[in-house]
């Protein structure tokens, strides 16, 4: 890890090349060749790569002790990707679909462009989709206690304070398994997880509204 951060710029630009290219080869796969079950390979290969992204910033932030413009860089491309990238994927898959057929000169597919939502609707479906991530999230950390089970720091620890301290700004993964891989992945997870919330929350606190077009007709 200590050369990917001595070059975090360069593995940085790198992530982002291939995020496009595994997101364009899932298209293709998906839509040109008909090959389903393959592109879904290349659709967790573009999850991973956002992961490994996290993963760069954080282990960046435990090395420096500070929150630097590398982390802002990489908080920015998150937030993207739980907001604005989610819409714009869609909007893409839309465009491509209907590309593609033209091209192929196949009929073309029943869609339904993808419809902005907002105030209430818009809350609702962030939240949902909150509700699911944080499943997911916890129904893996179930199986990781089962199967790594509960660290001897965990269990020795004295008061939330000190674990959360330790658990942020150590170096090594201390918690809450035995075993550092797991907790590393635990730990940046947590980190999405907050934030995805956050984002999440932020629609039913404060309703994204429509804008309305103002007519110049007299």
């Amino acid at each position: 890890m200590d050369f990917v951060l001595e070059h975090k710029w360069v593995f940085l630009i790198a992530a982002e090349v291939f995020f496009w290219i595994f997101m364009l080869t899932f298209l293709v796969l998906r839509y040109w060749f008909k090959l389903h079950k393959m592109s879904v390979l290349f659709m967790g290969l573009f999850i991973v790569n956002d992961l490994w992204i996290a993963t760069m910033g954080f282990f960046d932030y435990l090395k420096t002790g500070e929150f630097a413009s590398y982390q802002v860089i990489i908080l920015i491309l998150i937030v993207y990707a739980f907001t604005y990238g989610k819409s714009d994927f869609k909007k893409l898959d839309y465009a491509i679909q209907k590309r593609v057929a033209k091209m192929k000169g196949e009929p073309m597919p029943d869609l339904h462009r993808p419809v902005a939502l907002y105030g209430k609707d818009l809350a609702r479906k962030e939240r949902k989709q909150f509700t699911v991530h944080f499943l997911v999230f916890c129904l893996v950390h179930i199986v990781l206690l089962f199967v790594a089970g509960l660290s001897d720091q965990f269990t020795q620890n004295q008061s939330i304070q000190q674990m959360l301290t330790e658990w942020f700004n150590s170096k090594d993964g201390l918690y809450p398994f035995d075993n550092q891989t797991m907790n590393n992945l635990s730990r940046i997870w947590t980190i999405i997880l907050v934030v995805d919330g956050v984002i999440s929350l932020s629609y039913t606190v404060f309703p994204k509204q429509e804008k309305k077009h103002v007519s110049l007709d007299r």
